[in-house]
């Protein structure tokens, strides 16, 4: 599992990574909380307390010895290293509570067990972890951190999953709950819903909801079916324990500054989502080096570059956007939850296969806005090029060459053919056979004829001014 930058948010990740994979492991329907509690006064001494609960299967204490490390580097000060646990079982007759001091030295002072409570028959399970931080300046900024990772959190629309995040401010008589509900704009998302078409959802309505901004304008939540999807997904299954590793990814498009009024402005950058696990995570550094080496030109994107920022998020910039703005979302798990990561270098290999999957479905289905670099410079000349064609049909003074061009090109021979008429539709069907050959997968295949006509039977043969003719029919 990857981290993130300061202590309290690298705490605050860990408890909420492994609470998501407790209810990964249960199965069935989950809720995730979590609850932080400031003083009124940024100033007060009290101390900023934190609940993280889940409402899958028990923990294990083992879990929590990972924070060894961030124990040691996190000042006394800031957090004095004790957790407070409440868990238990589905098939547990009792809740259980420990104290965990990470602080301490000696195991046996580090770790004891408080009183034990009997659940009375009750079926549920579920873990709760407690600890109180340092009440410093930056609780605004921490507090805006959590809305955002929540806000990231909701992007997967996990299934079986619920989360709620609440912020109160306690002290104050005119303080009042600050909640994070799950919702969404997608009247057509299923509980049945894949994974894929889940991620699809929740990343419409992060890039509808303008990011980190909960505000939404009316503007984009009526244009949501203008935006422009590619969906790309890989695995590497060990079928022998019947685990394996997934990666994900979605891109979204909006095509131009009009499809959406209120991003009048196209945004030249793109901050990529990045997931492990069903959890919001910084990017590795093996993902990373994918999105700044694939070859972005073949798909008619125009990279500047990329870098990583003080959050671990991926930036990637773009140069001469025509679009209005790129959102890229790459999801990577594990099919069992809790197993152990299968290594960087198959990762690397799943993102770029998933990733070049999403970039050829958005090219399949709008190959005319996603043509390659060297696709466009040639669609350029397709105007002129049509016009010198229909010039040159319609100057001739052979009826019988002029009539059979105009069936060559579908228009009928009773219509009103104009040089217009005949230049749009040359226009037509060349950009149809650019658009046709600009993927590697066309390469191979013979280039279509422009011109539609009966092949020549094999036994005729044509003389040297006739097969120069036949070219430029085929042309």
């Amino acid at each position: 599992m990857a981290s993130v930058s300061s202590p309290h948010r690298k705490l605050l990740h860990f408890l909420v990574y492994w609470a998501v994979q407790r209810c990964r492991v249960s199965e069935s329907p989950c809720r995730l909380t979590f609850s932080l509690k400031r003083p009124a006064e940024s100033a007060s001494p009290s101390q900023l307390r934190v609940s993280v609960s889940d409402t899958g299967v028990r923990s294990k204490l083992e879990e929590f010895l990972e924070l060894n490390d961030l124990a040691r580097e996190t000042p006394v000060e800031k957090w004095d290293g004790t957790l407070l646990i409440t868990t238990t079982g589905i098939n547990d007759e009792a809740i259980y509570r420990y104290r965990f001091n990470l602080h301490e030295e000696l195991s046996s002072a580090r770790f004891s067990r408080l009183a034990t409570t009997y659940k009375n028959h009750a079926t549920f399970s579920g873990t709760e972890v407690c600890l109180c931080l340092s009440n410093e300046a930056d609780a605004d900024d921490l507090i805006l951190w959590l809305v955002g990772f929540f806000h990231k959190i909701l992007v997967l629309r996990a299934a079986n999953l619920a989360c709620e995040l609440f912020v109160e401010q306690i002290g104050n008589a005119e303080s009042r709950n600050v909640c994070l509900p799950q919702d969404s704009d997608d009247v057509h998302h299923s509980v049945m819903a894949s994974s894929s078409d889940r991620l699809v959802s929740g990343l419409k309505d992060y890039a509808l909801s303008h990011g980190y901004n909960c505000d939404k304008c009316d503007t984009c939540i009526l244009n949501r079916d203008l935006l422009k999807t590619g969906t790309g997904a890989a695995n590497n299954v060990d079928r022998r324990k019947a685990k394996g590793a997934h990666v994900e990814v979605v891109i979204l498009i909006a095509r131009t500054a009009s499809d959406l009024s209120c991003w009048a402005v196209n945004c030249s950058s793109t901050q990529v989502l990045y997931f492990e696990d069903f959890v919001p995570c910084p990017i590795s550094k093996s993902s990373f080096d994918v999105l700044v080496s694939v070859d972005w030109q073949s798909y008619g994107f125009k990279l500047k570059g990329g870098f990583i920022d003080d959050e671990g998020n991926a930036v990637l910039e773009w140069d001469d956007m025509p679009f209005a703005r790129v959102d890229i979302a790459i999801h990577t798990y594990l099919e069992c939850a809790m197993q152990e990561c299968q290594g960087s270098q198959q990762d690397r290999h799943l993102v770029r296969k998933a990733l070049k999957s999403a970039l050829s479905h958005l090219k399949a289905d709008h190959a005319g806005d996603f043509l390659s670099c060297h696709g466009q410079r040639v669609r350029e000349y397709v105007p002129d090029l049509a016009e010198s064609i229909a010039g040159l049909i319609l100057s001739s003074n052979d009826k019988e060459f002029h009539d059979e061009c105009v069936s060559l090109l579908g228009l009928g021979s009773d219509q009103d053919i104009s040089e217009e008429l005949v230049q749009s539709s040359i226009c037509e069907k060349m950009i149809r056979i650019i658009e046709l050959n600009d993927t590697k997968e066309n390469v191979e295949d013979n280039a279509p004829y422009l011109f539609e006509c009966e092949k020549l039977d094999e036994d005729s043969q044509l003389d040297e001014e006739d097969r120069d003719e036949d070219m430029i029919f085929d042309f």
